[in-house]
């Protein structure tokens, strides 16, 4: 079955459930960054040497969906 032949009100729960889903990631992924800078600017890095720090190890792995 595709979404194609889904009643219209589910489709856009299901719509919705996606969307959701993916603020909710990025809201996690905001965060867990806030506290790696956080934690390297108390380690005395700079900030520009935080963000390096940052660039070139992301504290998180891209979602696997």
């Amino acid at each position: 079955m595709t979404n194609a032949h889904l009643p219209k009100p589910i489709q856009r729960a299901l719509n919705q459930i996606a969307h959701s889903r993916a603020l909710l990631r990025q809201m996690q992924e905001r965060e867990q960054l806030s506290r790696e800078i956080d934690r390297l600017l108390a380690e005395g890095k700079t900030p520009a040497e935080a963000l390096e720090a940052i660039r070139s190890a992301p504290p998180f792995t891209p979602p696997d969906y």
